[in-house]
């Protein structure tokens, strides 16, 4: 297997990853759960941001330098615009509350702003990744 095929199969895996991801937000805001679905919605935008800095032969083990990655080398060139980079912190927030909290939970309102949010970013990030696993 060629470099280049590695690299398009680890980039679909992890499209795959995220819409797995996305579809768990959503069946999670569905039944209410405004924690999981807050969290699945950043887990399908995280997955494709990895994806795209692999484009450019990036990788991170943390999320915060995935986050700062993705900025510097998308969001800081245009690529992307500078309300995903806000978007994604705001998601990062959420994840956290969702997953980790216990006094305080994602509401619903947030639920719904960040699955929304999530596939407008998801469906901006697969535009740019569609010519590496064509």
């Amino acid at each position: 297997m060629t470099d280049q095929e590695a690299l398009r199969q680890q980039i679909q895996a992890m499209i795959n990853k995220s819409t797995r991801a996305l579809g768990a937000a959503k069946e999670h805001l569905a039944h209410r759960d405004h924690d999981f679905a807050s969290s699945k919605a950043y887990y399908a935008v995280f997955h494709l941001m990895q994806a795209a800095l692999l484009t450019k032969g990036r990788t991170y083990s943390k999320h915060a330098g995935v986050i700062s990655g993705f900025s510097e080398q998308f969001i800081k060139p245009g690529i992307f615009p500078k309300s995903f980079g806000e978007a994604v912190q705001r998601l990062r927030k959420d994840r956290e509350l969702g997953d980790y909290g216990y006094q305080l939970s994602v509401t619903s309102e947030e639920a719904c702003n960040d699955v929304a949010t999530a596939r407008e970013i998801v469906d901006s990030i697969l535009k740019y990744l569609r010519p590496f696993v064509s």
